[in-house]
């Protein structure tokens, strides 16, 4: 036997040795974010807010019910750590594609001109800023409205935001 084929025979037998653990799957970014949400949601729990558990599409965006509000900013900043683990949907694809990014501009002048006047422009990957304004109005009757008023604006369904810090 030739000293490489040796190596290569030997590398193939240690790679399968009994009591050696397989190599285990990069978990989807699905998985990932229903994780991150677990811990969110029971971090919000332990911490007297009740929210349920939200649905995660195959992008791992996460959505609630419309009635839930925005959860108290105790509770917010108690969590924070988890909420920092949930997967960037805009790091690592998931997030807005080119024609998102094209029509990011007419779906804030649409929001804005269907009742919220505060709603920002978007940044230039598409992605709007959570701006205090915007965080409050949440899913607020009048941001439910421009949403669907402006639903065309949206092709992949979806709005993404990059939180602003400060």
């Amino acid at each position: 036997m030739k000293p490489t084929l040796a190596a290569l025979l030997f590398l193939l037998a240690a790679c399968s040795a009994p009591g050696r653990p397989a190599a285990q799957p990069t978990p989807s970014i699905h998985d990932r974010a229903v994780a991150a949400w677990h811990r969110v949601i029971q971090c919000a729990h332990d911490h007297g807010y009740d929210i349920p558990d939200p649905s995660i599409d195959d992008q791992g965006n996460a959505t609630f019910p419309d009635s839930v509000q925005k959860p108290p900013d105790s509770v917010i900043q108690a969590c924070q750590q988890y909420l920092n683990q949930v997967p960037n949907v805009n790091q690592g694809g998931g997030g807005p594609s080119a024609a998102d990014i094209r029509d990011s501009h007419k779906l804030a002048q649409c929001l804005r001109a269907h009742g919220e006047p505060n709603f920002p422009d978007p940044n230039a990957d598409g992605t709007f800023p959570l701006t205090p304004a915007v965080e409050g109005e949440g899913k607020s009757p009048t941001m439910i409205a421009a949403m669907q008023a402006c639903a065309q604006y949206m092709h992949s369904g979806h709005i993404w935001f990059t939180p602003v810090n400060g």
